[in-house]
């Protein structure tokens, strides 16, 4: 029993001292279990993956028929919802209705690209600036017929 402690407390200490060029934060989970005649001892070293705050859903107004500002119908929603499982963007118009799937090509802290789930080359960048959300998009600029860039709400 000595000798599992002393090879338990130099394997802590050598997981510790290791020293790497770009720090991980590891969280070490050491458990003694033991019935009537063996005792175990485990551990395991998990590292956290980095994760983003993209989830929720975002939603803009914009003018989709410039001729028709006085007229409600002239206007139109983004709608997005990003969840852990799912990705859905829709659109809303008098022109347009639809929703569809995405996926996530790349995402970073302040910027994150999806794409429609069968067409790969049609993207959503969704870029983040001092708590504001920016969207681009050339799937939405080649349904709507314009390019622009729409500040979205996140809900």
């Amino acid at each position: 029993m000595f000798r599992v402690n002393i090879f338990l407390a130099l394997l802590i200490l050598s997981i510790i001292s290791c020293k790497q060029e770009k720090q991980i934060s590891q969280e070490i989970m050491v458990s003694e279990k033991s019935d009537s005649l063996n005792s175990k001892t485990t551990i395991e070293a998990k590292t956290p993956q980095k994760t983003f705050s993209w989830l929720g859903n975002y939603s803009c107004n914009f003018l989709r028929m410039k001729e028709e500002s006085g007229d409600p119908r002239g206007w139109g929603m983004i709608r997005l919802k990003i969840k852990k499982d799912s990705m859905k963007f829709g659109l809303d118009t008098y022109i347009e209705n639809f929703e569809k799937d995405l996926v996530i090509l790349k995402q970073t802290e302040n910027e994150i690209i999806l794409s429609l789930k069968n067409k790969k080359d049609s993207t959503f960048v969704i870029t983040k600036n001092n708590n504001k959300y920016f969207l681009k998009s050339n799937f939405i600029n080649e349904t709507v017929g314009e390019t622009e860039t729409y500040e979205l709400k996140k809900e």
